[in-house]
């Protein structure tokens, strides 16, 4: 394999990646949004009706019910908000995100100077596999339906059709 090909595989197989950790922690922020809000609502609204049932006490059976019911679903929602850890996993995707674009990036300079010979390109290449080994490790996994729907939209060879001359010497 030629080493301006080595280079293509590389940088797109790290923004590919890149993007499926960036569209999973935009997802995750959506699942903590869809948890939080409601839990917020319904606990001002329950907070409210406690305060409403102090003053009149004589509020019949279905309004208690309802206020317990939106009190046991305020605490199921933010049970599972707290348990679940959206927004944590959300920091993590991104996180691994732009950990991803460091690494296209590290590859995107070489191929521009791969052919300065002051550092050796074997060198070089060792080094951006170590530091992608580590992202490697350290990321989350990408939920399975969002890395499906990225293989199918970013193709090799759609990178190929908009970067021709990728990695090629000027």
């Amino acid at each position: 394999m030629k080493t301006a090909d080595l280079l293509r595989h590389w940088r797109f197989r790290a923004h590919r990646v890149q993007h499926g950790h960036y569209q999973a922690g935009r997802r995750y922020d959506r699942f903590h949004l869809f948890l939080g809000l409601p839990a917020i609502v319904l606990s001002a609204f329950v907070g409210s009706a406690v305060f409403a049932s102090l003053a009149a006490p004589t509020h019949g059976i279905p309004i208690t019910l309802l206020v317990g019911f939106l009190s046991v679903s305020t605490a199921v929602l933010s049970g599972l908000q707290t348990f679940l850890k959206y927004s944590e996993l959300a920091d993590r995707h991104k996180m691994a995100g732009a950990r991803f674009a460091d690494i296209k990036h590290q590859i995107e300079l070489i191929a521009v100077f791969q052919n300065n010979n002051q550092v050796p390109l074997e060198s070089m290449l060792q080094e951006v596999e170590k530091h992608w080994e580590k992202v490697r490790e350290e990321s989350p996994n990408i939920p399975h339906k969002i890395w499906n729907d990225i293989k199918k939209a970013m193709t090799l060879e759609k990178d190929i059709e908009a970067h021709p001359n990728f990695g090629q010497a000027p």
